[in-house]
């Protein structure tokens, strides 16, 4: 009996162990650790974002999309970020790109400054992607605390924003380069656009995104690349829609050559790459006025990325991405410009500086036919006599109305085209610190951003209205049914119709009106800046 006791003993203890029985002792479910919702899994790696709590979105900030463009790299395309190890923190914004700073921007002298930023509702799949060029005059700017996406986020969108390389460190043409490079040189900072938009077709799912429903957009210098990127024969794939926000001021840009010897010109001590390369980041910044003064500072064609083509004359051959655009102007863009002027304390010209102003705009002498033809349009009792006022209307409809209307035009028969003017004179201020004495800013240039970006609350502190904030929010609903659907309309807001139906523009401001292209034509006096006149 005890021998056999035991013996049974032993087989049961056995079978225990074994895991054969379950009747004593059921197995328990362990359960799966849950995942965290900050940890995402690039292709260089595991990065930690933060919870945006007073924005309900999440935030992955300073994710290095590209190699520091160091050494060998200064004036070079930008090469990938190399893989990293362990958890990259994303929570803090990557440092600006150098720059003197200006309106648009903090001061800056780093080079290592190639970062994304994205930006993701708390929950997300498979949603659509809007991807951010800011603006400033390929000088100034970066994707960084200025540009909170809060409102489109709230719409269902994954938003990046991105900062790459400007003044000449981004967009210097110059022989020795050439030589080194193929044959090519400049527009970096376009070869930086495309490597983050390269970052996210590969990565982006990764953060609740649709990598094959992306939207890129942009104001001013940003608009202007997107455009540029239009317009690239080797950025096909990147991206399915584009905005642009008053992006439609020099689309003839300059060629190699012209960028070469303005490059020669502006860095004349240096004969070969070694002593561009040599140069201090403020030794560089002191001397790019000269491109600036050069209209240099700007993406060439004959650069990798620009190899062929213009703006202007990829538009006009049809050698261009045919995706679905939404474009539009400010109806006052210039006046930002004049308003600079006005509070750095230049003394205001006077009716006998009028042709001077308008010759120094558009690169004439004062008595030249033309300038004095161009004044005839814009007479000066129009104004009361008020010559920054008169300044403000030239440059509105010669820098960017009427190149927007002639690209609406060239757009709209191979591309879906939705085309607005941004006509809210009462808008908040934005980028001047106050307004000059003497001059109706009205819709001025990136008056309409808040509108778009930054939350309700922010808006309103800057002096929105009710009806302001209405118009933004049914702003916003256009811009991100395009970007979802590639169709601004929707259940609510005025139809919007394509431009090729009717050629109109959308204006918004205090409600929707369709304005027929010919009356837009009229009141910008775009006849007179019609280049094949």
């Amino acid at each position: 009996m005890i021998s056999r006791y035991f013996l049974g003993a032993g087989l049961l203890a056995l079978l225990l162990a074994s895991g054969c029985s379950s009747r004593a002792n059921p197995p328990v479910d362990t359960p799966e650790p849950t995942p965290d919702p900050l940890l995402r899994t690039t292709a260089q790696g595991d990065i930690r974002g933060s919870v945006d709590g007073a924005n309900n979105m999440l935030a992955f900030r300073g994710i290095p999309y590209a190699e520091p463009p160091l050494g060998d790299l200064r004036f070079a395309p930008p090469q990938p970020a190399a893989a990293h190890t362990g958890v990259l923190q994303a929570s803090d914004f990557g440092p600006n790109c150098a720059q003197a700073g200006g309106v648009m921007g903090g001061a800056s002298d780093s080079e290592d400054c190639l970062y994304l930023n994205v930006y993701t509702p708390e929950e997300s799949e498979n949603l659509p992607v809007m991807v951010w060029i800011h603006g400033g005059a390929f000088i100034s700017g970066s994707g960084g605390e200025e540009y909170t996406p809060a409102r489109l986020v709230a719409e269902d969108m994954v938003v990046v924003t991105l900062n790459y390389r400007l003044g000449a460190l981004g967009f210097l043409a110059h022989p020795t380069l050439t030589a080194e490079q193929s044959g090519s040189s400049g527009a970096y900072g376009l070869l930086d656009q495309k490597l983050a938009l390269e970052w996210v077709q590969a990565n982006i799912a990764e953060f609740g995104g649709n990598p094959n429903n992306v939207t890129i957009f942009g104001e001013s210098a940003g608009g202007h690349s997107v455009l540029s990127l239009v317009a690239s024969p080797l950025t096909a794939g990147l991206f399915h829609k584009v905005i642009v926000q008053s992006g439609a001021y020099l689309p003839t840009q300059i060629s190699l050559d012209i960028a070469e010897q303005l490059g020669s010109a502006t860095f004349d001590e240096c004969a070969d790459t070694a002593c561009l390369r040599a140069l201090s980041v403020e030794e560089i910044l002191a001397r790019q006025q000269g491109l600036t003064d050069g209209t240099g500072v700007n993406p060439n064609y004959g650069s990798e990325i620009l190899p062929q083509h213009s703006i202007e004359s990829a538009l006009s051959s049809g050698n261009y991405q045919p995706v679905p655009v939404l474009m539009g102007t400010n109806l006052d863009e210039y006046t930002l410009f004049v308003g600079i002027d006005a509070l750095s304390g230049v003394t205001p010209p006077t009716a006998e500086d009028y042709h001077a102003e308008i010759g120094a705009l558009i690169g004439q002498p004062a008595e030249s036919p033309a300038v004095v033809g161009i004044a005839s349009f814009y007479p000066l009792d129009l104004y009361g006599g008020n010559v920054w006022q008169a300044m403000g209307a030239i440059g509105t409809d010669a820098v960017f109305a009427c190149n927007a209307l002639r690209q609406a035009t060239q757009l709209s028969p191979m591309a879906a085209t939705y085309v607005y003017e941004f006509a809210d004179r009462e808008a908040p201020l934005t980028i001047l610190p106050l307004r000059p004495e003497g001059l109706e800013l009205g819709a001025s240039h990136a008056f309409e951003i808040p509108y778009i970006w930054g939350s309700e609350a922010a808006f309103r502190e800057i002096g929105a209205t009710d009806e302001q904030v209405e118009l933004s929010q049914r702003m916003i609903r256009y811009w991100t049914r395009f970007a979802r659907n590639g169709d601004p309309n929707g259940d609510s807001g005025a139809h919007w119709p394509a431009f090729d139906v009717g050629a109109q523009f959308m204006q918004l401001g205090g409600s929707e009106v369709l304005t027929p292209a010919t009356d837009f034509a009229t009141y910008h006096r775009c006849p007179i800046w019609d280049p094949a006149q």
